[in-house]
Order: C-alpha cells, then structure tokens, then sequence
C-alpha cells in the first residue's frame, strides 16, 4: 500500500499536470522533498589464493666406495725341464790272459837249466758306464700370481623425488554492494504544510 502512495507520488511530481500549491493558490496538506538514500554494502568473508601450488625436484647424488678386490694377474704354469741320463762307472775285473804252462829257462847255480813253469792268469780291472736313471722331462710348476686393486663401487644409486607444495590461501573480506544509491520523496514538516 505504501510503495503504491510513493509510486502516485513520482507520477504527480512528473506529470505535467502537477501544480503546486502556491499557482494553485490552496493549502498544503502534506510536503515532500527528494533525498538520497545512500547506498548500502554488507562485508562478506571470501578466501582467496595466496599462493599456487607448486613443486621442486630434490636430487639425491649416487653414493660410491673403494673396495679391494683380489685380481690374476698371471695365471698358473707347468713348464718341463730335460733331465738328462744319469750314468755311473763301474769296475769288473776282466783276464787279459788266461793261466798256462810253459818252458822257459833259468840259471840255477850257474847252470842255464830249462823249467817248466806254469804261469797265472792275468787280470785286469776295466771300468764301464752304466745307465743309472734314463733321460727325463720334469715338470716345474710356477704358482699363479694375483694383485689387490681398489676399485669403485656403487653403493646407493641416484634419487630423484619431486616434493609438491600445496597452495597457499588466505580469508579476507570485502564489501559487497547489497543496494545501490537511490532518490526517494520523503515527506517534511515545514509551516504552512500539514503532515
């Protein structure tokens, strides 16, 4: 019922046909004057971002050690050596000549007198070679032969782990405008008016 009163009252004030009370020359029964109503906001919370997410790569280099490790540096060998024949001499007793008898003659007493004599056998020792140990290959052995190095090792391979940081927001509040500004006719008291 009111917004209709005010909605009359725009059209009159409007209207061509509106006069005032003065040219009319009656009396005033009730005063109005325009006013501006300000405008009206209300403070609302909102979350806004602060900062985006984002990540990183973290890089873990390879972890390395030195061991000793036993290396051949010359494998095992046989190699064979000639031994040559061993002889040795040994001596036998050979007869050079054989017992016998003969007719030989003697002086006995100044007298030439023919004897019969029986002579020995005659010997004699002859050494000779003999084989002892025949000729030979021997084998030698020449023990393998090994060395330490050092050498590198891996002990724990390289990492890489990607750490993601998480966005960042923040509350902040605001004003919002809940109505705007307006005109309005509200009414006065004024002498010669009658409200």
């Amino acid at each position: 019922m009111r917004h209709r009163f005010w909605s009359a009252l725009a059209v009159l004030a409007f209207s061509p046909f509106f006069v005032s009370s003065v040219s009319a020359g009656g009396r005033a029964l009730s005063c109005y004057e325009q006013a501006t109503v300000p405008p009206v906001y209300r403070t609302v919370q909102e979350r806004v971002l602060v900062q985006a997410a984002s990540n990183y790569v973290v890089k873990q280099p390879a972890v390395y050690s030195y061991q000793t490790r036993r290396v051949l540096v010359q494998p095992e060998r046989v190699s064979y050596r000639a031994s040559p024949a061993v002889y040795q001499t040994q001596y036998r007793k050979v007869q050079v000549q054989p017992a016998s008898i003969g007719w030989e003659y003697r002086v006995i007493k100044g007298r030439n007198i023919l004897c019969k004599v029986k002579h020995p056998a005659v010997y004699r020792s002859v050494g000779q070679q003999v084989l002892v140990q025949p000729a030979s290959r021997v084998a030698v052995r020449q023990p393998a032969v090994y060395s330490h190095v050092k050498e590198k090792v891996l002990v724990q391979p390289a990492t890489r782990q990607v750490v993601q940081n998480p966005a960042v927001y923040r509350t902040v509040s605001r004003q919002v405008l809940v109505q705007p500004s307006r005109t309005v006719w509200r009414p006065v008291r004024i002498r010669g008016c009658r409200y």
